[in-house]
C-alpha cells in the first residue's frame, strides 16, 4: 500500500497537532510555515519542514505540493491568506484541500474558492464533548500520547456473532480491546468468549498506526 502524503500549511496549535498525528500514523508529512522557530520545534517529527511565504505563488508551487494526496490549511488569523492559498492549491491540482475556519462566513468563502472540506475546530470539539457528556460516551477518542490512543470502533458486520478469541484481534492488529459498549451498558474487560453483536462498539487501546491499519483492513 502506497504511503499517504500530506502537506500542512500553518503551524498554529491546530496545524501542529494535525501534522504530528498524520506523521505518527505513518504518513509522509511536509509542514510549511514562515516562522523558523515553529519549524525547528517540529522538524524532527515530520518528513519535511519548509520555511516558505505561502502568499508567494512561485514559492508555493516550487514545493511540489501537487504530487501530494492532500493539503491541510491551518493558517491562523488571515482569511485573505487562507483563501489565496486554497485557490493556488486547487489550481496546482491538489486533489483534496481541507481548511480551518472560525466562522460560518469564512467557511462559505473557503468552499466557494475550492476547499473540499472546511472544519471549525473549536465548534466541533465543543459539540463533540457536549454529546459525549450527555451520552456517557467518554471513550470515543482519548489521546494518551502522540502515539497511543483509546478509540471507539464499530463492530463490522463480518465480526458479528464471533468472539474476541475467534477474531484474535490482538495478534492480528496489535491492539487491545479493553471494553465493549452495548446499547444499554459498557462492559470493561469483557469476556473474550462473548459473542459480539452488530450494534456493539469496541473500545480499543493501541498505537495510532496499528489502529489505522485495522480500520483500513477491516
Amino acid at each position: 500500500m502506497k504511503e499517504k502524503e500530506f502537506v500542512v500549511i500553518g503551524l498554529g496549535h491546530f496545524g501542529n497537532n494535525v501534522a504530528l498525528t498524520l506523521a505518527n500514523s505513518g504518513a509522509t508529512v511536509m509542514v510549511v510555515d514562515k516562522d523558523e522557530k515553529k519549524l525547528e520545534e517540529i522538524a524532527g517529527q515530520v518528513t519535511y519542514a519548509n520555511c516558505t511565504d505561502v502568499t508567494n505563488p512561485i514559492a508555493l508551487k516550487q514545493l511540489g505540493i501537487h504530487n501530494y494526496d492532500g493539503a491541510i490549511v491551518g493558517i491562523g488569523q488571515s482569511l485573505e491568506t487562507s483563501v489565496l492559498v486554497i485557490m493556488q492549491l486547487k489550481e496546482m491540482g491538489v486533489p483534496f484541500v481541507m481548511a480551518k475556519a472560525a466562522t460560518n462566513l469564512e467557511g462559505r468563502i473557503m468552499h466557494k474558492v475550492g476547499a473540499d472540506k472546511v472544519i471549525f475546530p473549536d465548534r466541533e470539539m465543543g459539540i463533540r464533548v457536549g454529546n459525549q457528556i450527555m451520552n456517557d460516551n467518554y471513550f470515543e477518542a482519548i489521546e494518551l500520547s502522540e502515539r497511543y490512543s483509546i478509540v471507539d470502533f464499530d463492530v463490522p458486520l463480518s465480526w458479528a456473532g464471533k468472539s474476541l478469541i475467534e477474531l484474535n484481534i490482538r495478534s492480528r492488529y496489535g491492539v487491545n480491546v479493553i471494553g465493549i459498549r452495548g446499547l444499554e451498558s459498557v462492559n470493561i474487560n469483557p469476556d473474550p468468549a462473548e459473542k459480539l453483536k452488530e450494534e456493539d462498539i469496541l473500545i480499543i487501546l493501541g498505537h495510532n498506526t496499528q489502529i489505522n491499519k485495522m480500520r483500513e483492513e477491516v
